[in-house]
């Protein structure tokens, strides 16, 4: 488990920086750079992430189109941010329906 002292964080999000930074080297991509586009989307779908998860807390999971590409961001709410916890590209097809179901 990551010790919630190390987070960084700006006025809207909070990170672990050695997540963002394994993030980017296993996705090629930055949620902390990304994170306002997913959440800018118009077909912005959010949808409860019932995964379980070590830290036993509620998160939520937003499949977006930025740029062209299916993106899906793993966030949590903690204290008054947004707790950025991983994103990725949506690849397969269960992951494109469920973020195209409306």
């Amino acid at each position: 488990m990551y010790n919630n002292n190390m987070n960084e964080s700006n006025e809207k999000y909070s990170w672990h920086p050695v997540k963002r930074q394994e993030n980017i080297t296993k996705h090629r991509l930055d949620f902390v750079l990304l994170a306002d586009l997913v959440f800018e989307d118009p077909d912005l779908n959010i949808f409860d992430d019932t995964k379980p998860n070590k830290d036993n807390e509620q998160r939520r999971l937003a499949y977006a189109l930025v740029d062209g590409t299916r993106l899906c961001l793993c966030f949590t709410h903690r204290e008054d941010k947004i707790h950025l916890i991983s994103l990725f590209k949506m690849h397969d097809k269960p992951w494109r329906k469920r973020y195209e179901k409306k």
